[in-house]
Parts: structure tokens; sequence; C-alpha cells
């Protein structure tokens, strides 16, 4: 029984976030260089170049009646006097008189040093000329108006001011980090925001809720890669539940499946299951052949059809060589079960059906009932028949073929299929009245804002290591 918690609305579908994410990480670089190319035009389009150009000036007194302001201490009070005496509007008054324009245009400022006698002058302009001609005009006025206030002060010039070689400002934009940081993060809260929105099956929950379909199993998804150095060499496994690095959930979730399938079959007499996805690559072909096995390793009689006839898998993902006659030569002929032998698989308990090639062909003959009838002899001689069959979107031959069998399992591959596409197939199969129910394939643990939901049974929150086999 699923073991849920009232918190289910609060569910995160972490895995789905994640993977978008990615996925979709070229998006965030992308994101990090629109945010900079965005500062780098805006900080061309809104620069304006300044230019400054500077004099340094000291205070000294002179000798004579106030010897009292012979020392440093009053020159530099003289110096902080000063420093606002050339700031006053008349001193630009003047200088512009000087130069005979009608009005100062520089920015005017003169800065005493700390605990000094020396002050420095400077003119910021649009351009340099201008800015050194108006400090050239200030240095030659300022006596006009500093002699009325101390006629016993000297003012020295010891750095003479020059024409700007170059802009005194850079090209600038504030808060550099946040526009980046803005961007990337409005691109990934877009990224979450689709992840969310999109409407596929991500998970058990979620299957419940969209579907709402009698769901046979979870199967949780798998490690791709045993180890680092099969990662490195890309040497990819196939999950199979024979497989030593199959983890203790993986094979224990197929194992409850198997036991839904003998209680169909002890209740309905259903022996025939004929297997089916909405779409290519949701794993059906590995569900297929990891219920034949998990079935065989209980003590049954089982067949394993392929009928995949556009894109037979089985052989291969069973390392399976050799000779041996199409299956869909037999169904397709007047060949009769007595004269095709299914191929033994390891200790017998597994026979298979196998096609080694394509059968564009298979319309043709497909709904012969001859073909009903080569599948009904095949039963007779095992407790369990396991037809891989194509997805329904392939052709729209498969809910026909599903006559072929008892009951037809649908696999949905979490977070995949639109759950639209989803619901039309299974319409279509309860129409025909041949649906067992479906399998989630490749999910993940769900987990909510107040702990793990506990939705998959039979995973024991977490793997045991490699799982024992006792038998191949």
């Amino acid at each position: 029984m699923k073991n849920k918690t009232i918190f289910n609305l609060f569910t995160i579908e972490w895995y789905s976030v994640l993977k978008d994410i990615v996925l979709n990480f070229w998006l965030l670089i992308l994101a990090v260089i629109i945010g900079f190319s965005s500062i780098f035009v805006m900080e061309q389009a809104l620069y304006k170049p300044v230019y400054t150009s500077s004099a340094t000036l000291i205070v000294q007194v002179k000798t004579g009646t106030y010897q009292a302001y012979t020392n440093l201490s009053a020159s530099t009070e003289m110096a902080v006097i000063f420093s606002e005496v050339f700031v006053q509007p008349s001193m630009k008054e003047k200088a512009a008189e000087y130069l005979q324009i009608d009005e100062f245009n520089g920015n005017l400022s003169a800065t005493p040093l700390s605990n000094t006698n020396v002050i420095n002058l400077s003119v910021t302009a649009d351009d340099p000329e201008t800015a050194y001609k108006e400090i050239q005009a200030v240095l030659k006025v300022y006596p006009q108006i500093s002699d009325t206030i101390f006629s016993n002060a000297v003012i020295d010039v010891v750095r003479a001011p020059e024409i700007p070689k170059g802009p005194s400002n850079s090209a600038s934009v504030p808060h550099k980090k946040l526009i980046v940081l803005g961007v990337v993060g409005a691109t990934l809260a877009g990224i979450v925001l689709i992840s969310f929105l999109r409407d596929t099956i991500k998970s058990e929950s979620a299957f419940n809720e969209k579907v709402g379909e009698n769901l046979l199993g979870t199967i949780l998804k798998e490690r791709d890669y045993p180890s680092l150095n099969a990662l490195i060499k890309g040497e990819k496994r196939k999950k199979l539940v024979t497989d030593a690095f199959a983890s203790f959930s993986f094979v224990e979730n197929y194992q409850k499946i198997a036991t839904k399938l003998e209680y169909l079959n002890q209740k309905n007499g259903d022996k025939v299951f004929l297997i089916t996805s909405v779409a290519a690559h949701e794993g059906k072909t590995t569900v297929s052949i990891n219920i034949a096995l998990t079935l065989a390793r209980k003590g049954h009689r089982v067949a394993l059809l392929d009928m995949d006839l556009m894109k037979p898998s089985i052989a291969k993902t069973l390392n399976i060589n050799g000779e041996y006659v199409d299956l869909a030569h037999v169904l397709s002929s007047d060949m009769t079960v007595s004269q095709y032998k299914l191929l033994p698989y390891k200790d017998g308990s597994l026979s298979l059906g196998l096609n080694k090639r394509r059968h564009s062909s298979f319309t043709s003959w497909i709904n012969r009932p001859s073909v009903k009838n080569v599948i009904d002899q095949i039963a007779e001689n095992y407790d369990y028949v396991i037809i891989d069959s194509m997805p329904l979107s392939a052709t729209a031959e498969v809910s026909s073929i599903a006559n072929l069998a008892d009951k037809t399992i649908m696999i949905i591959k979490a977070d995949y299929v639109k759950t639209g596409d989803v619901n039309d197939a299974v319409l279509t199969l309860n129409k025909k009245n041949c649906l067992a129910g479906c399998i989630l394939n490749d999910a993940h643990k769900e987990i909510t804002f107040f702990g793990q939901t506990g939705d998959y049974e039979g995973d024991y929150k977490g793997r045991y290591g490699r799982y024992s086999h006792s038998r191949n």
C-alpha cells in the first residue's frame, strides 16, 4: 500500500527541475554573456569622456610685518582658506573674462592636502583644450582676488598644468554584478518555472493525480554506469535484474510487478501480456525483458516475444548472436509453431522469439487470424508470454495487435511524454478493454517541504549495494 503524507500538495519534483537546469545550462552561460554584453552596450551608450588638467600649489607667507604667519601651521590654515576662495563664482567670472568667453565651462575644484600647505587645483571639462586653457586662466587671475584677502600670502605653482592626454573618467555602469546576477537569476527562474509548468508525468503522485489508472509498479532510475572507469570508457550498463550492479529496490519492484501479474493470472487466467508505450525510448523493451526474467526466476516457464517489428532490440540487449529464424517469418507465413522453436535463454525457464531485422511490411499481415493462432499456440506451452510491442505512436496497428494478448501494459517514462498523450493512449486501450495497468519507468524519489513522501513502496530508503542473485 502506498504510504502517503498529507503534504503532497507541497511536493517538489526536484529531479525534473535539476534535469532541466543541467540540460539548459547553456542558457545560463548565454545569460552571463548577455549580462556582460548589456553592460558593455550601456557603458558605450552612456559614457561621456571628460578631461582634467591639474596643478599643484603651495601657500607661503610673506616675510615682514606679519611674522606670526611664517610658521607651517598658519600656512596650512591659509591653504584651506584659499581652497575655498578658488572655487568661488567670482574666480570663474574673472577667468571667463580673461579668456574672453561668456561662461566658464569646466568644473573647477581645489583640494588642500591634509595637514599641509599644499593645494591641488584642477579643471575638468568636456575636451582637453578647454580644461587646460581654463586652469591656466585661473592661475593668471587668482591674485586679483586672493590679494584682497591676504596680501601677505604667496602662492607658488610647484607643478604646472598640462594638456590632458586622455579622459580622466572611465566607462562604468554601477552595480555590474547585480545586473549579471539579475539576468542569470531571471533565466534560472524561467527554467524552473517551465519545469514546474511542463505537463508530464514526473512522479507516482503525479500519475495518481493526472492519470488515475491502475499503477502496476514504479521503477526507480538506476545508474547508467556501474563505475567511473565504465563512464570513462563509455560502457553503459544494461539495466537488467540479473545485473550484478542492480540495486535491491530495482529488483524488488520488478518482483512486485511479477506478483501482480501472477494475481491477474490466478484471477482471470491472463497469461499473455503485451508491453507498449506512447513513444519510443520509454524503456519498454528493458521492462519487457526484466518482467520475463523475474517471472522465470520465480519458477515460471516464460516466452518473451520481440514484436517491435520496426525496431527489434531484445537480441541486442541480451547479447544473442548466431543463426535463428525470425519470429516475424513464422507469423507472416504458413510455418507452424511445431516447426518453430523458441531460443532457450540460460537455464531454459525463459525462451525467446527474436527478430534480427526490421519488418516494415508487417501491416499487410499483422492482423491475420493466423497470427493470433500462433501466439495462442505458443501460450499453450508456457505459463506466461511477454510481448515487446511497438510504441503506440509508431503506427496505428499497435492498438490492433493488442488483441493478440490477454492484457496490455503501458510503460510511461517519467517526465517524458505529455500527460494528454498518455491519457489518450489509456483511453484507446480502455476502449478495447485490454489495459491491465501502467508502469512508471525511470522515476525518482519525491521530496516535500516536510520530508520524504515515501511514495515508492519497497525502496527501503536507499540502496543496499549489489543484489545477490541466486539465478542467472
